[in-house]
C-alpha cells in the first residue's frame, strides 16, 4: 500500500501531483503470477518450488467436474458457497488438517479464494507460517491479489480478516479454465475489477505506480469486456480481461476500503447479492458523489474513459446487460436506511442513503 509523508495541504480536488511530494510504496501482490492459455501446466512446478506434496483444493460445487484439468491430485476437496460462510471455512480447516495437506490450491472465484486464504492461515505451522497457497481464479474479482479475506458470519453479515500471511504464493491466470464461468458472473466481476481501479485511483495519498496501472486497467476493461461478451469462447480476449483485472488491484487496501466496496458489503451478503453485482449497482453513483470532492481526479478518469466517467461506467454496465437497480433484489428504503446508518462515520448517513436510493 502507499503511505504518504506529510506535505503541504492541497485545496479540495487538487491533483496530488501538483506539489512536490515524497512517499513510500510497498508491493503487496503475490510474488509469482503466471498467465496465458495452458499456464495451469505450471502448477506442478510451483508446488515443487513450494515443497508441497499433499494439496487440499478449495473450490465450488460448479467446478467439481473440472478438477481433473488440474495437473495435481488433491488429498481433500473443500466446497465453498457464495460469500464464504464461516461454517464452511471451519469445516474446511478440519478436513484439510485431517487429510494432512501441506498446501492449498484454490480454484474458483473470490469466495473460494478468500476461504482458502483463511484456511491456510488457521493451519499455520509452529513458526507461524501459513500453508502455501496457489490461486487459480475463474472470475475477475482479483481476490487472489490481496492480503485480506472476506467471509460471512452466522448472522449473514459480511466480515473481513487482514493478515500479511493471507497473501497467496502464486497466481495462475489460465483463461481456458474460465470458459465455463457464466457470462454474467464473468462480466460482473469485470466491473468489480473496474471498481478496484477507480477506487484505488481516487484513494487519498500519493500512489503514482497504482495510478498508472489503474488507468491502464480502466482502458483495457472498457475495451475488452464488450469483446468478451461478443465472443464468449475467445481465450485471448479472456486473457486480456484477466490482465486488466490484475492491473486494477496494485493498491489492494485502499481499493477494498473504497466507498463503493464498503457500501456493497453492507447489502451483498445480507441480501444474497454477488460481489461483482454490488459494484454494478453502486459504482456509477458513488463516482458521481466523489466527483464533487475530487473533480481533478475524476476529470482524468473521464479522459481515460472517453467521456463523463460516471456516465461512461453506467453505460458500460448497461451495454453488458448487467443489473443496475437495487430494487431488483427486493431491497427498499427501510433496508437501505439501515445499511447507511450502520456504515456512517467517514461519510454522513444521509449522503450514503442518497447514493443507495439513486441506485434503486
Amino acid at each position: 500500500m502507499s503511505t504518504p509523508r506529510p506535505h503541504p495541504p492541497a485545496s479540495p480536488g487538487t491533483s496530488p501531483q501538483a506539489g512536490k511530494t515524497t512517499g513510500v510504496f510497498t508491493y503487496s501482490n503475490p510474488r509469482v503470477i503466471h498467465w496465458g492459455a495452458g499456464s495451469v501446466a505450471q502448477l506442478g512446478a510451483e508446488l515443487q518450488r513450494l515443497e508441497t506434496t499433499r494439496i487440499a483444493v478449495v473450490t465450488t460445487r460448479s467446478l467439481l467436474s473440472a478438477l481433473d484439468r488440474l495437473p495435481a491430485k488433491p488429498v481433500a476437496t473443500i466446497l465453498i458457497s457464495q460469500h464464504a460462510p464461516m461454517s464452511q471455512i471451519d469445516a474446511g480447516v478440519e478436513e484439510t488438517s485431517s487429510a494432512r495437506a501441506d498446501g492449498i490450491v484454490s480454484f474458483g472465484g473470490g469466495s473460494a479464494i478468500d476461504a482458502a486464504k483463511i484456511i491456510s492461515v488457521r493451519l499455520a505451522d509452529g513458526g507461524g507460517r501459513a500453508l502455501p497457497h496457489i490461486a487459480i481464479p475463474t472470475t475477475l474479482s482479483a481476490a487472489e491479489l490481496a492480503a485480506g479475506a472476506g467471509y460471512t458470519t452466522e448472522a449473514g453479515d459480511k466480515a473481513g480478516m487482514r493478515d500479511a500471511r493471507l497473501l497467496v504464493e502464486t497466481v495462475i491466470y489460465d483463461a481456458e479454465l474460465t470458459l465455463a464461468t457464466p457470462m454474467q458472473l464473468w462480466l460482473s466481476t469485470g466491473i468489480r475489477a473496474l471498481d478496484h481501479a477507480v477506487e484505488g485511483y481516487l484513494a487519498v495519498g500519493e500512489h503514482p505506480f497504482n495510478d498508472v496501472m489503474a488507468l491502464e486497467a480502466i482502458r483495457r476493461l472498457f475495451s475488452s469486456l464488450p469483446r468478451a461478451k461478443a465472443v464468449p469462447d475467445d481465450v485471448a480476449v479472456r486473457t486480456e480481461n484477466q490482465l486488466a483485472a490484475w492491473f486494477s488491484f496494485t493498491l489492494p487496501g485502499a481499493s477494498a476500503s473504497g466507498l463503493s466496496h464498503m457500501m456493497g458489503k453492507q447489502i451483498g451478503a445480507r441480501y444474497g447479492i454477488p460481489h461483482g453485482v454490488t459494484s454494478c449497482l453502486l459504482l456509477p453513483h458513488v463516482m458521481r458523489y466523489m466527483a464533487r470532492q475530487m473533480p481533478d481526479r475524476m476529470a482524468i478518469l473521464s479522459e481515460a474513459m472517453g467521456g463523463d466517467a460516471p456516465d461512461r461506467v453506467r453505460e458500460l454496465i448497461g451495454s453488458l446487460g448487467l443489473p443496475q437497480h437495487i430494487a431488483t433484489y427486493g431491497i427498499g428504503e427501510s433496508e437501505l436506511r439501515r445499511a447507511a446508518g450502520e456504515l456512517a462515520g467517514k461519510y454522513p448517513a444521509e449522503d450514503l442513503l442518497a447514493i443507495y436510493l439513486a441506485a434503486v
